[in-house]
């Protein structure tokens, strides 16, 4: 419609402005500095499960191991959100779209959450919707980097907005299966390689976890970042970026 208001262009890195004085000399008269998050999170993601690696588990060091478990699974899915957002502002926002105005309108909505199709409203599905819109290969959810990456999600919303819970750690029998009490255990059981003891939270939030959501989270990355062709401006293969 021609009465629609475009979308915004808006630049990117930093800004300065330099004007030029009567007497021939200049001076900065504006400055602007972009900020991004996506590469800040996935490194200080990195750097929990780093030391909850190196943290043994004690009675002055229980907490802190804990700290860095649970910073480290929340802070791999923050990346991601952080990443498809900068996506969303590269080819929604810069002059440097290739995308023309009803592309650029329609990427630009799903970031103000205004054009979602009804249940698509994670950020997994969001960067598929993107790969959709820019003409490339769907992240399949049968693709093990979907799957990990959605089962993080999953953790993840359940340490941000965590509820009380009762489970059975004890029966007089063998046979009892644990396990089987909680869905984000049975979900998570062939992922973490869990037995047939384990319960959440205790069996759940470990190193191997916190370690596990880092690299779910980053393959995910990568395998949008080879799919769409994009450049986010850090590396995302775990191989080449440690």
């Amino acid at each position: 419609s021609p009465n629609r208001p475009k979308v915004p262009v808006v630049p990117r890195g930093d800004l300065t402005v330099i004007v030029r004085q009567d007497d021939g000399s200049n001076r900065i008269a504006h400055e602007e500095e972009e900020y991004t998050f996506a590469c800040e999170l996935r490194n200080s993601a990195r750097v929990m499960s780093n030391f909850a690696k190196a943290t043994e588990d004690g009675p002055d060091t229980h907490w802190q191991l804990r700290g860095f478990i649970h910073g480290a699974i929340i802070l791999s899915y923050s990346a991601l959100e952080a990443a498809l957002n900068e996506v969303i502002h590269l080819h929604a926002l810069t002059s440097e779209s290739l995308l023309d105005e009803a592309e650029r309108r329609v990427i630009y909505a799903i970031g103000q959450e205004n054009l979602m199709p009804r249940g698509e409203s994670n950020t997994l599905q969001k960067f598929n919707l993107v790969l959709r819109l820019l003409s490339k290969s769907e992240i399949k959810t049968s693709d093990p980097a979907y799957q990990n990456a959605n089962l993080v999600r999953m953790l993840r919303n359940m340490l941000v907005h965590p509820l009380p819970g009762r489970v059975t750690t004890f029966v007089d029998t063998d046979d009892f299966d644990y396990s089987s009490q909680q869905q984000i255990v049975k979900k998570l059981r062939s992922a973490l390689r869990l037995k047939k003891s384990a319960t959440f939270p205790k069996d759940v939030i470990t190193k191997e976890c916190a370690s596990w959501a880092v690299h779910s989270c980053e393959k995910f990355l990568h395998a949008f970042v080879v799919a769409s062709g994009v450049d986010i401006g850090f590396l995302t293969a775990s191989s080449l970026n440690k």
